[in-house]
């Protein structure tokens, strides 16, 4: 079973040292925010889009998870704006480090059918003493979800089997038998073959609970 859960943690897994932040990566922002404390990536998941593959059939999902990515560094002004282009040019940086850090880590990969899209931002502010910058970067990941996902697993041990043949082999050719164990199998009478709504063969296997 694959969650966004899952992915966002496979993301920080796979970030953790694979940047200039080292292992200043940190999810739902819980960071700490002491002095010095930069650069760092915080992760969270905003958003979840959850297709249909069809009315018919078990419920089956293509889902897009984002997973956004968000870098804070924080520099000291320098003449002429300098310390603007300067964390532009440390974010694209970045950028790059986190983009190889994810596609093709296979803990990730093998949960996904792809990146349907990257969507990247800058953002700086010069306006203090220290120049603040951040990257925010949305991860489209794409999944499969089944109707295993979405049913709880029995965890009650089983205690038999029991097999019943209505046979399309031996029938009554004429005969109606009141409440039959597969209704919407059973040929309308009168009928050339079966399932005519009769028992014609039973095993029954009892486990055993040691």
């Amino acid at each position: 079973m694959t969650t966004t859960a899952d992915l966002r943690r496979l993301t920080m897994q796979a970030l953790k040292g694979a940047t200039a932040a080292g292992d200043n990566v940190f999810s739902a922002r819980s960071w700490p925010i002491a002095k010095g404390d930069y650069p760092l990536l915080y992760l969270h998941s905003p958003a979840e889009d959850m297709e249909s593959l069809g009315r018919n059939g078990a419920p089956q999902f293509t889902v897009t998870a984002i997973i956004r990515v968000s870098v804070r560094i924080q520099l000291k002004a320098l003449p002429g704006n300098a310390a603007a282009a300067k964390s532009i040019d440390e974010l694209e940086l970045f950028q790059q480090q986190i983009k190889r850090a994810l596609i093709n880590y296979p803990p990730l990969m093998e949960r996904l059918q792809q990146f349907p899209f990257i969507r990247s931002q800058i953002q700086e502010d010069g306006e203090g003493a220290l120049e603040l910058a951040e990257l925010v970067m949305d991860i489209g990941m794409e999944f499969y979800q089944g109707p295993e996902e979405f049913y709880p697993i029995p965890t009650e041990p089983l205690h038999q089997l029991s097999v019943t043949n209505d046979l399309l082999n031996i029938v009554d050719t004429t005969g109606t038998y009141p409440e039959p164990m597969f209704p919407e199998s059973v040929t309308p009478a009168p009928r050339a073959a079966g399932p005519d709504g009769r028992s014609e063969g039973n095993f029954l296997y009892e486990f055993s609970q040691e």
